[in-house]
């Protein structure tokens, strides 16, 4: 009976090691090196991450699923998951790549508005903040799609979550999910305001 709850533990200690680390494939390809970033000494991967071509690879996985590309697209601040706020670099660093393809890949107008101003995201989605929808589309701010980003990390992976939806009907037309291995660079972001 003893040497059966020892096999047991050890296959338990194998399965969940081995499902560790097929949970971000790309991680095993990189080493760990130390890393200070405000919490003393940490160990990430050595990744590089190439955030432009992050963001053009989102923007062509949204655009798949809709039939025309809009000439106007409002794109807020990537948010933290957890908090639905942005108090770091790293969300602004990603929405200003968002934008960047945006207007670069496929000639879009983009409109930059604060999140806190006309729209709130909370743990039940984009919340538009005005009672009069006309207050968010004026003729200076006629647009119908807004980009909106989010992101959730540990010391191990960090994913990105970006959706494109439209603001008539809340539906969302289109999404990007990516999941990365945590480097030394992107965890000095999230610490950084």
């Amino acid at each position: 009976m003893r040497r059966l709850t020892v096999f047991s533990a050890l296959s338990l200690t194998l399965l969940l090691g081995g499902c560790q680390n097929q949970s971000n494939p790309q991680a095993k390809h990189y080493p760990k090196v130390p890393c200070d970033v405000n919490r003393g000494f940490k160990e990430y991967y050595d990744v590089p991450v190439d955030y432009i071509a992050l963001a053009h690879e989102a923007i062509d996985a949204m655009f798949k699923t809709i039939g025309t590309v809009p000439t106007k697209v409002l794109v807020t601040d990537f948010v933290d998951l957890t908090s639905l706020e942005n108090f770091s670099q790293l969300g602004y660093v990603f929405s200003n790549s968002v934008k960047n393809a945006l207007i670069h890949q496929y000639n879009i107008n983009v409109i930059e508005a604060e999140v806190s101003k006309y729209f709130k995201i909370s743990g039940n989605g984009l919340k538009i903040l005005s009672r009069d929808v006309n207050t968010i589309r004026t003729q200076s701010f006629d647009v119908n799609r807004a980009v909106v980003g989010t992101y959730t990390y540990s010391d191990e992976e960090i994913i990105i979550f970006v959706k494109l939806i439209d603001l008539e009907t809340g539906i969302i037309e289109g999404s990007f999910a990516k999941k990365l291995p945590m480097n030394c660079e992107m965890m000095h972001l999230l610490t950084r305001k």
